[in-house]
């Protein structure tokens, strides 16, 4: 038999895996097409995710700032870093109010209105700064004329960074008991002139920066003035020797002694009131001031201040003393001079018999006593004082400048110096309280 001869292979199949390579590689390069589109998606999401993180950071920084600014506006005497002293080293230091704003001269918009510590120069503009890196916030608090030296550290070269311009309304128009800021945040510090910490108008070179302008407005801590330098809501008892020595001589009030029940001083007390107003500016007897009073502290302390008295005392420009075991002169002296320009509220007795000035002029006393104020020491006080019940036993030469109210009587057994200060209460009456937000009153910038 003749032997069979092999079949030939066939060829095809050597075509079939070129081919089968041929669309396994196209496969792959639309794969790494795919793969590369999606890619770049993924980049773009990133950059808009980078962007959107550092343009919030500036935001944060900047509503972090505006925080600050009224926590600050509503604080006592500063350090050039913006923290407090303690009272050893107080004196001499202002309160961040009294670094930037000014009294107005104009009240045209309204009484009570403020101005710019630089005017309208502002090349002498100041700005308080602050860095917050690792949960820690690093400020300054410059004066007009201090030297640009801050500068941020090493590890905080990628804080976040928030700077305070005050302003007027319309750049140049004061109003009655409101002022403006700026708040500029930034996302990292940025470095030489365009930094976000300079003492400059120069934009910001940074990242990422935003700005917000807010308008506050002050809630008074005494709306209104006493008419009186001494109002009790029962009696007024100076039995003693010289009694009494009141004077007003405010013509627009008048009014020496206001009380509910009585008043019974000795033969030596004089009652002097604005001269043309006739009579000695006493009301001995005033059934609707008896009433108030016999209503409570609560209903007395709201026809006062227009607050009840809780929320007075949560008011964030009220300083609040535990007076529990009694507070003598030193504390409430130390209070007054850490907080120049805020109500004091001393929960308990009080006592000042520590002698010396207590207020000023400038920086008159506000002293709220939901206790007994009993004023033993030679002490010369300017201001305001509101108690439940004030006794008088201090020296002869003690005095008060200002006005006193006491919610039930006021008892004197000593000679009482007491004299009306228009002045001073009218600073507390206008510059005194806490600054809040207005309602619509914040908005990019």
């Amino acid at each position: 038999m003749t032997p069979a001869l092999p079949r030939p292979v066939a060829r095809r199949d050597a075509s079939r895996g070129v081919a089968a390579l041929t669309v396994v590689m196209v496969l792959f390069f639309v794969m790494a097409m795919v793969a590369a589109y999606t890619n770049r998606n993924l980049l773009f999401e990133q950059r808009i995710s980078a962007n959107s993180y550092r343009a919030t950071r500036a935001l944060e920084a900047a509503d972090a700032g505006v925080e600050w600014t009224l926590a600050m506006l509503n604080g006592g005497r500063i350090t050039a870093d913006c923290t407090r002293p303690l009272a050893a080293g107080a004196a001499g230091l202002t309160d961040f109010r009294s670094r930037y704003l000014t009294p107005s001269a104009s009240e045209a918009f309204g009484e009570g209105a403020f101005d710019l510590a630089w005017g309208q120069v502002q090349a002498n503009r100041v700005y308080p700064v602050c860095v917050v890196s690792n949960a820690t916030t690093r400020c300054t608090c410059p004066t007009l004329g201090d030297a640009d030296n801050f500068a941020v550290t090493a590890d905080e070269a990628n804080s976040s960074t928030f700077r305070i311009t005050f302003r007027l309304f319309n750049d140049d128009t004061p109003r009655g008991g409101a002022i403006q800021f700026v708040t500029r945040g930034c996302a990292n510090p940025g470095s030489g002139n365009t930094a976000c910490i300079r003492q400059t108008d120069d934009q910001p070179g940074v990242d990422s920066a935003t700005a917000l302008i807010t308008t506050v407005g002050l809630v008074r801590a005494l709306p209104v003035a006493p008419k009186a330098v001494l109002t009790a809501g029962t009696t007024v008892s100076a039995a003693s020797p010289g009694g009494l020595q009141v004077a007003n001589g405010d013509f627009a009030s008048g009014l020496t002694v206001h009380a509910g029940t009585s008043v019974t001083a000795s033969a030596g007390s004089r009652f002097e009131s604005a001269a043309g107003g006739g009579g000695d500016g006493r009301i001995d007897s005033d059934a609707a001031l008896r009433d108030l009073s016999n209503q409570g502290a609560d209903i007395w302390f709201r026809a006062q201040f227009v607050q009840d008295p809780a929320g007075y005392r949560r008011q964030p420009a009220a300083v609040l003393l535990n007076c529990a075991a009694g507070c003598n002169g030193a504390a409430i002296a130390d209070a007054l001079l850490l907080n120049p320009r805020n109500p004091i509220w001393a929960e308990g007795d009080v006592n000042l018999n520590a002698a010396g000035a207590l207020g000023s002029a400038a920086d008159p006393a506000m002293l709220i006593v939901n206790g007994t104020l009993t004023i033993s020491g030679d002490v010369q006080a300017t201001g305001f004082v509101h108690a439940e019940q004030i006794r008088w036993s201090a020296p002869a030469t003690a005095s008060w400048d200002g006005a006193l109210v006491s919610r039930t009587s006021f008892d004197a057994s000593s000679l009482a110096r007491l004299t009306y200060n228009k002045a001073a209460l009218d600073v507390i009456r206008l510059r005194y309280g806490s600054f809040v937000r207005a309602p619509g009153g914040w908005n990019l910038f």
